[in-house]
């Protein structure tokens, strides 16, 4: 129902069930959105991506400040967590009238921004949310310009190897970035398509090792 902001996303899992998650929603003019990796794979890895998930809306209820959202998660999450169990993670929240973005990183992989040039964004890396108890999660902000491309993705795409285990790397995804930039075509959609099929051709016959997202 808006005009002013598109949002696709594609998960494929490597199993029947996976550990991956993205979610976004808007209130009171802030798009909140997010991006993680639960380690370990299957159906132990997707309870704990449906858990983060629901944790992340009802923290969210109560508060825009991203390392706020990330360091209640942690601490909730770290709580008697008995199987080690951690979840790399990259919460925003983008102020949709001044294009504002605060974000908080906890050990995920850096998001491109797609304009003129493919650029990675400056992140803190910080531990994943899990892992220990009170920790000091930074918060960053940076301002975007309207037209901006936030690409994000899970290390299924960085790491997705091919049968010889040589892995597709984050050159590759930068390169794939900067095509479709000289191409002319960073339609978000179109972004995603680009990099699957960039992805599974490198990966050719080999098997799904990660979730992709």
């Amino acid at each position: 129902d808006r005009d002013d902001i598109d949002v696709y996303g594609q998960l494929t899992p490597a199993k029947e069930v996976g550990g991956d998650l993205f979610d976004f929603f808007i209130r009171d003019e802030q798009f909140y959105f997010c991006i993680g990796d639960v380690s370990g794979k299957g159906v132990p890895a997707s309870l704990v991506m449906a858990v983060t998930r629901s944790l992340l809306r009802n923290i969210s209820a109560h508060t825009s400040e991203p390392s706020h959202i990330v360091a209640t998660l942690n601490n909730t999450l770290s709580e008697g967590n008995n199987t080690n169990m951690f979840v790399t993670l990259f919460v925003g929240v983008l102020n949709l009238k001044n294009g504002l973005l605060r974000y908080c990183n906890a050990g995920h992989d850096a998001p491109l921004l797609m304009k003129d040039t493919v650029k990675t964004l400056p992140v803190e890396s910080n531990l994943p949310v899990g892992v220990m108890a009170d920790w000091k999660y930074v918060a960053q902000e940076i301002c975007l310009d309207r037209g901006t491309v936030v690409f994000l993705y899970t290390d299924g795409l960085n790491e997705a190897e091919n049968i010889t285990h040589e892995q597709f790397g984050v050159q590759r995804v930068i390169n794939v970035a900067q095509q479709a930039i000289a191409g002319n075509d960073n339609q978000i959609k179109s972004v995603v398509n680009r990099m699957t099929a960039a992805v599974h051709d490198f990966v050719g016959d080999a098997e799904q090792s990660d979730d992709l997202t």
